[in-house]
């Protein structure tokens, strides 16, 4: 192993060897095919899931050496709580050695080099955003035409930390309200990097006024009519015409929550209804406000009541 790491910092510290031969493109959809290819053995995720503009995938790895490889997209990865795992690598033409600890994150852009030897076993969250997905909302937020996104081998920011950490319990809750939540921290986390992590940083305009009146009601009548589906914010946008980005800022604005909170609570609320006013089964009112599982519903009505649905009816 001692002869490894040192023919492998070696290879590391040459760069005109890294340029010798074509790096290989990664997909995070394609983690285990992917993983054959780069490390030498098939490492099939643990969990994976995809949202609109993201996917998440969380992996267990033993020590392994990643030959040169590039991501078709921007790949954020964090590390889990444990012992910290001792790295080998280079991004684009940075080398660094470092020991990561689990609210360390490492930023690599898409199509941007990357290669490295783990020492220790090592589980960790690997966040893929689609570049189509940044530049949009750069444009929509911002007019920007052009992104770039700062490489950083160790990065400290709470919000991101939080956001991978939130996607990954959502994956392990079963998405107990559809898509919406993954959705809107997709564009939490892209609104994140464009301020903070790109070269050209986004200054965002404050957003002095909601949605105007008309809008706002539809928006609502939107939300009613489709409590039952799982629907994400893009068509909720669409409906009113406008950009995602800017509908849910203004409908922050306008209702002092946002659009995932707003329907969360409402679906909630016509729970209580219909348990209090029908017999319908639980398992068929979950389904009718829009949960994925009975499960999914009784967890999260207890979460914001206090009490099972069981027990709620049981109060009529």
């Amino acid at each position: 192993m001692v002869r490894e790491v040192v023919y492998y910092h070696q290879i590391l510290s040459d760069s005109s060897k890294m340029l010798s031969k074509e790096p290989l493109l990664v997909d995070l959809a394609q983690l285990e095919t992917m993983s054959q290819r780069i490390a030498g053995r098939p490492n099939p995720a643990s969990l994976f899931a995809q949202w609109n503009g993201i996917s998440l995938a969380h992996c267990h790895h033993s020590p392994c050496e990643f030959q040169e490889h590039q991501w078709t997209q921007h790949l954020i990865g964090i590390g889990s709580v444990g012992s910290p795992a001792s790295v080998e690598h280079r991004l684009g033409g940075t080398f660094h050695q470092h020991s990561y600890h689990s609210h360390e994150i490492m930023v690599i852009p898409a199509q941007v080099s990357y290669q490295a030897i783990w020492q220790e076993p090592h589980e960790f969250s690997l966040l893929g955003l689609e570049p189509a997905f940044l530049e949009k909302i750069a444009r929509e937020s911002v007019k920007a035409t052009q992104v770039e996104l700062i490489p950083q081998l160790i990065l400290i920011d709470p919000l991101i930390q939080q956001i991978l950490l939130s996607l990954h319990a959502d994956i392990i809750a079963g998405h107990p309200t559809g898509k919406l939540f993954g959705d809107s921290l997709a564009i939490a986390l892209a609104a994140q990097l464009l301020q903070n992590h790109t070269v050209w940083k986004a200054q965002y305009p404050s957003a002095q006024t909601g949605l105007p009146p008309y809008l706002r009601d539809r928006a609502l009548e939107f939300i009613e009519s489709h409590l039952d589906q799982s629907f994400t914010l893009d068509q909720l946008a669409d409906a009113l015409g406008m950009s995602v980005f800017y509908f849910c800022r203004q409908f922050k604005q306008s209702m002092g929550i946002t659009p995932h909170q707003y329907v969360t609570r409402r679906r909630i609320e016509r729970a209580k209804e219909l348990l209090w006013h029908s017999k319908l089964p639980i398992t068929e009112i979950a389904l009718q406000v829009g949960f994925a599982t009975p499960s999914a519903f009784s967890r999260l009505f207890r979460q914001f009541t206090g009490t099972t649905p069981k027990a709620f009816r049981q109060q009529r």
